[in-house]
C-alpha cells in the first residue's frame, strides 16, 4: 500500500499528519489510545484451504450479491462451531458439505453450528450465501452524480486492514492464506479483473462474466476485485502478460505512467534471486482510490490521480509507486507479515525497493537525495507527532501502524543492514528468507534469522535498537587539530534523551579526511557511548572531514566545525548529502561569506538536488543578498524541481522584491508545479498584491487542478478575511477535486465567530472522499472550537476506515490540548516572524555599513527566543 506524497499530501503513504507531537498519556503510547491493548492471533479452530467467489454486480443499486466456498480443514479436536468473519452481509444460507446447517449472525462475525463434531484433521466444504448492499467498507461503488457528472462508472475493492469481511465472508487475517478463485457476473461493457490468470470469459448478451483462478496462497486482504469499461494495454515480460487497465482516452498516459513495469519486473527478479511469481502482472487505474495504490496479488489497484501527461514528467513520475506495489508482489504477497505489528516486512521493503529501482534507473545522486528526503519524512513524524518501535503490537486498530516508521524508516533500516552486511550477503539472505517462507507467513526474527544463518554475524542488537525501539541517534560532532602532534581530534555525542523506547545506539560508521591535495583518509571506527572522542594522527590539518560516510545511519547531526571546513566541504564533496549537511549549518550562522557559498551552490551545483537545497537554505537565511540571489536565479534556472524550490524559498521574505518574482513565476512559468509553489508562496510574502493575483488564479486549469489547490494554500497563508468565501465555495461537494483538500485545509485558520465553518467542516467529516474527511479533522482542531469535539469523535466511532479512525482521535486529542492552552499563544508565530524579519533587516543594513568601511564582518547577534518575546 502506498500513497503519492506529491499528490496526496501527507497521506500514511498512508495515514496523515496531525501535529503538534502527541504525549504519552496515562502510559499509553503516543501513536495510539488510551482503550489500546496489546494485539494477539485468534485462535482459529478450521483453515481455510481454498475459496471460490461466484458474484454478481449489480452497480446501479450498488449491490454484490453471489457466495463464497471454502474449502477448510479441522485443526482441533472435536470441532462442532466456528465462526467465519463477516460484517453488514446478509447472509441467506449456510451449508457445510451442500447441506443447510443452523448460523447465527453478529456484529462483526457468523457463527456456524455443525450438525455433528468434526475431529481434528477432518475436512469440509463450507458454502455462505449473501447480498452486500450499500457497504460500507470494503468494495466501493464510483459512479456520476449531479455535482460531478463527468466521474466515471467503476467498482473497486480494497481489503486491507480488515475490510475484506464488508464484501464477502472469510477469515480475514494477514495469517491465513488459501488459493482462490472469482467468477464474476458485471453488466454488459464493463471488465472485470481479479488475482491470477483469466482462467475463462463470456462477453454476450446483457451480463459478461469472467473466471479468474489463482494457485497462489492470498490472505483475504488481497483478494481483489475491480469493474470498469476500462482500455486494456498490453506489454509482456518473459512470456507473462503485463497489462495496464485506465479509463478510455486515458491510455497513453497509462502507457507513461506505468511503462517501465517490465524493466522493474527484469531488476527486482534479478535482485532479489527470485523470479516474478505469479501468473501475470496488472495495473488498473482507479477513480477515486482511496491510497495511492494497493498491491492485491497480481492486480495491484492504482489511483487515477498517478495518471499523467509528458509535459509534467520532469516534475512528476509514477516511478516510486510502480516500483512499491511491484516489489509487494514478493514483500507482502509472497510471504505475509503473521500480524500487522510486523507490517514493516512488507511496506519497509516496498519502500526500500523504490530506492533500488532508482539506483538502477537514474544514479547513485538521485538516489541519495532521494533517501535523504526519506528520512525527512519519517524525521518530521517522529519530532513533530510521535515516536514508536517499529514493530510494536500495542494499538487498537492496525490503521495506527501504517505511519512513517514501517514505510521510510523501515526502508531506512533496510538500508543500514545492507551496508552494514554488504551486498552479497544481503541479497543471499533476503533470497533465503523469501525462499524458505514462499507462500507463508513471516515475523521479523525469521528475515533477522536468514541474515544470521548466511552472514555469520548476530544481529540482534542491530534489531533490537532500530526495530524493537524507537529514535536515531541525535549527533553532535566536532573536529580539533593539534598542529603540534598532527593528531586530529574527533568528538561524537549522542544527545538524544535516553528512555524505555529511545536507547543509546551502538553502531558502526567511517571518518573520512581531505587534504589539501584532495586525496581522502577513511577511519572506521564504532561509536557505543554517550559521549566518545577519537584521535587520529594525520599527515596534515584536513581541509574538510566528512561523518557517516555513504550516509548510511539513520540520525541527526550536528557539525560543530569552523566555517572554513564547511565552506570547503560545499565545494568539493562528491557525495550530495554531505554537501547538503554542510548548507544547513552555513545557513544557520547566515555569515556573509556562508550566504556567499550557498549562492555559488545554488548557482553552479551539477545536481540539481543540491542546487534545490541550496535555494531552501537561503531562504532560511533570510538576507537581502540572498532574496537578490534567490530572484535573479528564478529567471535563470532550466530545471524546474529547483525553480519550484527557490519559489519555496522566496515565500520566507515579507518583501515586494520576492512578491514580485513569485508573480512573473506564476503568470509566466511553464511547470505547474513552479507556478503551484508560486502561488502559495505569494500567500505567505503577504503582499498588497498577493490577493487580487491569487483570486485571479484559482482560475487556471491545470493536471489534477494542482495550482488551483496551491493557490488556496497562498491565499490560506495570506490570511486576508475576504478570501472566507473563496475558501467555503472552494471546498463545497462540487468543487474541483484537486482543490478541495487544500480549501478544506485553509478554513482551519478562521476562529470561533464564524459558525457556517464549524457547520461546512462538520459536513465534510462525512465527505464521500476519504481525504476530504481527514483535512476537515485537522482543520476542525485547528480552528479550536470546542463544539466541534463532539463532530471529530463521533466521525471516528462512525467510520470503519482505521486510518481516518486513528487521524480523528488524533485531531481531537489536540483540541482538547489547543483548548487548554493561553489564547495569547494564537498570534505567537505571527509575532516571531516578525520579530526576525526585523533581526534581518537589521543585520542587512549593518553588514553594508561594514562593507563600506572595510571593517570585518561581525557575527550574527542573539536570535530571537520565545523568551524575549515575553520580556
Amino acid at each position: 500500500m502506498n500513497s503519492i506524497k506529491e499528490i496526496l499530501g501527507c497521506g500514511c503513504r498512508a495515514q496523515a499528519f496531525f501535529g503538534p507531537k502527541l504525549k504519552t498519556e496515562s502510559g499509553i503510547p503516543a501513536h495510539t489510545f488510551p482503550w489500546a491493548k496489546t494485539q494477539y492471533p485468534e485462535d482459529r479452530p478450521v483453515w481455510p484451504t481454498h475459496q471460490s467467489l461466484e458474484l454478481s454486480l449489480n452497480i446501479d443499486k450498488e449491490e454484490l450479491s453471489g457466495s463464497n466456498t471454502l474449502q477448510f480443514k479441522v485443526l482441533v479436536p472435536n470441532v462442532e462451531s466456528f465462526k467465519i468473519d463477516a460484517i453488514d452481509l446478509r447472509i441467506h444460507d449456510v451449508q457445510i458439505n451442500k447441506k443447510s446447517v443452523r448460523f447465527s449472525v453478529g456484529e462483526k462475525e457468523t457463527i456456524i453450528y455443525l450438525e455433528k463434531a468434526m475431529a481434528r484433521g477432518e475436512t469440509g466444504e463450507l458454502r455462505v450465501t449473501y447480498t452486500c448492499q450499500k457497504p460500507k467498507a470494503g468494495i466501493y461503488f464510483i459512479k456520476p452524480d449531479s455535482k460531478y457528472p463527468d466521474r466515471p462508472t467503476q467498482v473497486w475493492t480494497q481489503g486491507q486492514d480488515d475490510d475484506a469481511r464488508y464484501w464477502f465472508p472469510c477469515f480475514d487475517e494477514p495469517r491465513i492464506k488459501c488459493s482462490f478463485d472469482m467468477k464474476i457476473e458485471v453488466p454488459a461493457g464493463f471488465v472485470a479483473t481479479s488475482n491470477g490468470a483469466l482462467h475463462s470469459e463470456s462477453r454476450g448478451g446483457k451480463t459478461w462474466t469472467f473466471l479468474w483462478k489463482s494457485s497462489a496462497l492470498i490472505p483475504s486482504y488481497l483478494v481483489t476485485l475491480t469493474a470498469g469499461k476500462f482500455a486494456e494495454i498490453k506489454e509482456d515480460w518473459r512470456g507473462k502478460p503485463v497489462i495496464y487497465l485506465c479509463e478510455k482516452g486515458r491510455e497513453t498516459e497509462a502507457k507513461l505512467s506505468f511503462g517501465k513495469t517490465p524493466q522493474m519486473l527484469e531488476l527486482f527478479s534479478k535482485k532479489i534471486g527470485i523470479d516474478y511469481p505469479y501468473e501475470k502482472y496488472t495495473q488498473i487505474a482507479a477513480s477515486e482510490f482511496v491510497f495511492g495504490g494497493m498491491e492485491n496479488t497480481s492486480a495491484t489497484t492504482q489511483t487515477d490521480v498517478t495518471l499523467h501527461p509528458y509535459e509534467i514528467e520532469e516534475d512528476f513520475s509514477s516511478d516510486d509507486l510502480v516500483a512499491h506495489e511491484l516489489a509487494h508482489q514478493w514483500f507482502g504477497d509472497l510471504v505475509t507479515c503473521k500480524t500487522w505489528s510486523h507490517g514493516w516486512l512488507n511496506e519497509g521493503w516496498a519502500t526500500f525497493m523504490e530506492q533500488v529501482f532508482k539506483e538502477e534507473d537514474l544514479g547513485k545522486d538521485e538516489t541519495d537525495y532521494f533517501r535523504y528526503e526519506e528520512l525527512q519524512v519519517y524525521l518530521n513524524e517522529d519530532k513533530g507527532l510521535y515516536r514508536r518501535p517499529v514493530v510494536t503490537p500495542f494499538y487498537s486498530d492496525p490503521g495506527e501502524v501504517w505511519d512513517r516508521h514501517i514505510y521510510q524508516k523501515g526502508a531506512l533500516v533496510l538500508n543500514m543492514l545492507r551496508q552494514e552486511l554488504g551486498e552479497e550477503d544481503f541479497w543471499k539472505g533476503t533470497r533465503d528468507y523469501l525462499n524458505e517462507h514462499k507462500g507463508g507467513i513471516v515475523e521479523t526474527v525469521d528475515f533477522q534469522r536468514a541474515h544470521e544463518k548466511v552472514s555469520g554475524r548476530d544481529l540482534q542488537q542491530f534489531f533490537d535498537q532500530w526495530i524493537f525501539k524507537g529514535g536515531y541517534p541525535d549527533l553532535k560532532a566536532g573536529f580539533e587539530w593539534d598542529d603540534k602532534n598532527k593528531l586530529g581530534k574527533f568528538k561524537l555525542t549522542q544527545k538524544q534523551e535516553l528512555s524505555d523506547v529511545t536507547p543509546l545506539f551502538s553502531f558502526n560508521s567511517e571518518i573520512e579526511f581531505i587534504f589539501k591535495d584532495d586525496q581522502p583518509m577513511k577511519f572506521p571506527i564504532t561509536m557505543n557511548e554517550k559521549e566518545q572522542t577519537f584521535y587520529i594522527p594525520l599527515r596534515e590539518k584536513p581541509t574538510y572531514c566528512r561523518f557517516d560516510v555513504g550516509n548510511k545511519i539513520i540520525k541527526t547531526l550536528e557539525w560543530a566545525l569552523p566555517e572554513e571546513m564547511l565552506k570547503e566541504q560545499l565545494s568539493k564533496d562528491t557525495d550530495i548529502v554531505g554537501k547538503i549537511w554542510a548548507m544547513k549549518h552555513l545557513s544557520k550562522e547566515a555569515s556573509k561569506e556562508g550566504v556567499e557559498a550557498l549562492i555559488e551552490r545554488l548557482k553552479t551545483d551539477l545536481f540539481w538536488g543540491v542546487r534545490a537545497e541550496a535555494a531552501l537554505c537561503l531562504g532560511e537565511t533570510k538576507s537581502a543578498v540572498a532574496l537578490q540571489a534567490l530572484a535573479v536565479t528564478l529567471t535563470e534556472e532550466k530545471r524546474s524541481k529547483v525553480r519550484t524550490r527557490i519559489c519555496m524559498a522566496l515565500g520566507d521574505f515579507h518583501e515586494e522584491t520576492a512578491a514580485e518574482a513569485l508573480i512573473h513565476a506564476l503568470d509566466k512559468d511553464k511547470s505547474i508545479f513552479t507556478r503551484g509553489a508560486a502561488a502559495r508562496s505569494l500567500g505567505m510574502t503577504k503582499s498588497p498584491l498577493a490577493f487580487d493575483k491569487l483570486k485571479k488564479a484559482l482560475t487556471i486549469k491545470s493536471w489534477n487542478d494542482h495550482i488551483r489547490g496551491q493557490t488556496f494554500l497562498g491565499l490560506k497563508y495570506l490570511r486576508d478575511p475576504r478570501a472566507l468565501d473563496l475558501f467555503l465555495e472552494g471546498a463545497k461537494y462540487g468543487a474541483p477535486k484537486g482543490g478541495r483538500i487544500p480549501a478544506v485545509s485553509a478554513l482551519g485558520e478562521y476562529g470561533l465567530d464564524q459558525k457556517e465553518i464549524t457547520e461546512q467542516l462538520e459536513d465534510t467529516l462525512k465527505d464521500p472522499f476519504v481525504r476530504l474527511r481527514f483535512a476537515a479533522a485537522d482543520a476542525l482542531a485547528r480552528r479550536k472550537d470546542p463544539s466541534a469535539l463532539g463532530s471529530i469523535e463521533e466521525s471516528a466511532y462512525r467510520v470503519v476506515d482505521g486510518h481516518f479512525k486513528a487521524a480523528a482521535f488524533r485531531a481531537a486529542r489536540r483540541l482538547r490540548d489547543n483548548l487548554r492552552k493561553p489564547e495569547e499563544l494564537a498570534t505567537f508565530k505571527e509575532s516571531l516572524e516578525k520579530l526576525q524579519d526585523e533581526n534581518r533587516k537589521l543585520k542587512d543594513r549593518l553588514q553594508k555599513i561594514e562593507d563600506k568601511q572595510g571593517t570585518p564582518p561581525i557575527h550574527q547577534g542573539h536570535k530571537a527566543s520565545p523568551k524575549d518575546l515575553g520580556r
